[in-house]
């Protein structure tokens, strides 16, 4: 059994070029196996543009040091973004759940808190819930007052011709007014009806965006992004909810890319050439 802990947190840093404020990652504490890198600027997209309009963002990875979460591992991830600041925070590949020796459930708790006028895009990459493990996410956000906030989620329940193992995530978002979003996802032995009509519908995938930018953002905005089965847009007081359901991950991450073009900038994302 792992026990681990990294801490990340950011701050508004001295202006690099006139009228623009920069971001300074001021605590990168990393526990085995959750290890933080500080990562240069790549490609500029919707998100990281979006990103930087109140401040130059910092970019840090999160990397597995080891395979897993193995079951009994009991891992926790604090991010702190400063008052101000800006920050793209991604993972360096997708995230394999396997079981443990004894059975045991493992479990990943994410704390994060968005300071006053700060910005926070988190993008994680895929889930795996592989073939026999027990694992549980939680997810607490708290937006301070002007906060703003992009997070994309996505999860593929199982291997290839695999069933998944147990696999339980929820994602709670608080501001100053109240809870905002409050949503949790069951899927894998243990869970009713999970790929049934009401929940996955058979599909492969399932992931979701959520958009927090009071009076920027509008659900009607993603309507072309969407279009077909498998998709929903639910407008929230100052954000937006996109879900998907999608056979495989390629199609899961074109829509949800999609859905951040069209939301975060007005305009339809490119769709990506298929490989020859």
């Amino acid at each position: 059994m792992t026990a681990a802990t990294a801490l990340l947190a950011t701050e508004r840093a001295p202006a690099r070029a006139p009228g623009r404020a920069g971001t300074r990652v001021s605590v990168l504490r990393s526990g085995w196996p959750l290890m933080l890198r500080t990562t240069a600027p790549l490609a500029p997209t919707p998100v990281t543009d979006w990103a930087g309009r109140c401040a130059e963002p910092a970019r840090v990875h999160l990397a597995a040091g080891a395979a897993g979460p193995l079951g009994g591992d009991l891992l926790r991830l604090e991010v702190r973004v400063g008052a101000g600041s800006a920050l793209v925070l991604g993972e360096i590949a997708p995230t394999l759940l396997l079981p443990g020796t004894y059975g045991e459930e493992s479990r990943l708790d994410v704390r994060v808190r968005v300071g006053a006028g700060a910005c926070l895009a988190w993008l994680p990459e895929l889930v795996i819930a592989g073939r026999g493990c027990r694992h549980r996410t939680d997810v607490r956000i708290a937006l301070a007052e002007g906060a703003r906030l992009v997070v994309r989620e996505e999860v593929l329940f199982g291997r290839h011709g695999e069933a998944p193992g147990r696999y339980r995530q929820r994602v709670r978002v608080e501001t100053p007014a109240g809870p905002l979003h409050d949503q949790e996802l069951a899927v894998g032995p243990g869970a009713p009806g999970w790929d049934g009509p009401a929940v996955t519908g058979g599909h492969r995938t399932a992931g979701t965006l959520l958009v927090v930018d009071p009076g920027a953002v509008r659900a009607e905005r993603a309507g072309g992004a969407l279009a077909g089965p498998g998709t929903a847009v639910m407008e929230l007081g100052g954000g937006v909810l996109v879900g998907a359901l999608a056979p495989d991950t390629a199609e899961l991450r074109r829509r949800l890319e999609g859905a951040a073009a069209l939301l975060l900038t007005g305009a339809e994302a490119p769709v990506p050439a298929a490989a020859g």
